[in-house]
């Protein structure tokens, strides 16, 4: 359920994000629209890619190649817009992070990850969230009537119970369950 969660959250808010920067490409053309793309890019494909180990653990070849198809799916949409640069930059940030997450969620003990993913899930978030600070402030600098308050705090709010959610479902994971043999040592003990 956990995996399932993380990889929602991380399809829902790279798409937000991508739609936020198409809307305002005019105004990322300088080092925030590279900024954007590379912290997309890295953030969600490491996620990305250690959902992918996880699930697939054994497989590294899978796992790495759906992170990497995934980071130049989210490379292109973010840089497209912007620039060519732009675009390089946020594939080949993503590459290197769908690469390191993969690698990563191989190497976990198998049922043993949810720690892990905790992290790079509110790792990602704390992105996005910073994400949209910075093209908030890029607007703000350009002179576009946004206002700074109203279109971030609902992010962080929305960003804050998200890791409640992902806190909550890991924490009803890692709650050791009562397998057969400590039933039966219980009912044992209360038949004496």
């Amino acid at each position: 359920m956990l995996l399932l969660i993380s990889t929602l959250l991380v399809i829902v808010y790279t798409i937000v994000c991508v739609i936020k920067v198409h809307t305002h490409k005019d105004k990322l053309v300088n080092m925030t629209g590279m900024t954007v793309a590379m912290v997309l890019g890295m953030a969600s494909s490491l996620t990305m890619g250690l959902i992918a180990g996880i699930e697939f653990q054994g497989n590294l070849s899978l796992s790495t190649i759906i992170a990497i198809h995934y980071s130049l799916m989210v490379g292109i949409l973010v840089g497209r817009p912007i620039n060519l640069l732009t675009l390089v930059e946020g594939m080949a940030a993503g590459v290197m992070g769908g690469m390191m997450g993969a690698m990563l969620g191989e190497m976990l003990p198998s049922g043993d990850f949810t720690l892990m993913l905790v992290l790079t899930d509110i790792l990602f978030m704390v992105s996005v969230v910073s994400i949209i600070f910075l093209i908030n402030a890029e607007l703000k600098k350009t002179g576009e009537p946004v206002s700074f308050y109203p279109r971030t705090f609902p992010w962080i709010v929305t960003s804050v119970i998200s890791a409640v959610i992902i806190l909550t479902l890991a924490t009803l994971e890692t709650k050791p369950m009562l397998s057969d043999s400590n039933v039966q040592e219980e009912q044992h003990h209360h038949h004496e």
